[in-house]
């Protein structure tokens, strides 16, 4: 199946970042990034509505007074979320005692298959964070999620075989304060050194 490559650009402060993750797919590329408000501010993140895999309705309000790391993806991605997942696993153990001190979450873009159940069984995959919630909801909640931290997911279908469908999507963890409020973001070139070099520091300065 032919799969395209797909951009997105935006803009923080003056200047471009352009983050690039792999989509689902061998030939896959997205590129994601942040918004930014007059005052220069990152908007990235805000208010959601979604179920946890325990089937628990929650927003983003369950989650304050951690630092959080989040991952869009879907259980059935064959390759970038298990492989980003577990780049997120790695940099929290790597991190020592200050892993304790992050959430790390996966938000499924995929609600048609991604029911609580299914997430509750993918948490724990191997390699994993060891507390990661899965969170799943409805086409509408998904997309407000999505919106809010401008991530791109697109479904793509298999012609021959209709449940076999994937998502072309961008692939970043995004790193979140204890408000909710966007920190940094980490891509597939980011090592879990780096990453846990990076929660490290965040845990001693609160920067």
């Amino acid at each position: 199946m032919s799969r395209k490559i797909t951009r997105l650009s935006l803009t923080i402060s003056a200047f471009m970042v352009l983050a690039m993750g792999t989509a689902c797919g061998p030939q896959d590329k997205g590129v994601s990034g942040a918004v930014t408000e007059g005052s220069g501010q990152v908007t990235i993140g805000g208010p959601f509505t979604l179920v946890d895999h325990h089937g628990k309705t929650v927003t983003q309000a369950d989650y304050a007074g951690r630092p959080q790391l989040i991952y869009f993806g879907y259980s059935y991605c064959p390759d970038v979320c298990p492989t980003a997942l577990q780049q997120m696993g790695a940099a929290l153990s790597l991190a020592g005692d200050a892993a304790d001190y992050y959430q790390p979450i996966f938000i499924s873009v995929d609600y048609e298959r991604d029911t609580p159940a299914q997430l509750a069984l993918y948490v724990t995959a191997n390699g994993f964070p060891k507390n990661l919630v899965g969170l799943t909801g409805t086409p509408q909640q998904i997309e407000a999620a999505k919106k809010a931290f401008s991530v791109y997911a697109v479904k793509v279908d298999n012609d021959d075989y209709p449940d076999d469908f994937i998502y072309d999507h961008s692939s970043m963890i995004y790193m979140m304060d204890e408000q909710g409020k966007y920190i940094a973001y980490f891509t597939h070139a980011d090592s879990p050194a780096k990453i846990a070099e990076r929660l490290i520091a965040y845990k001693k300065t609160g920067r």
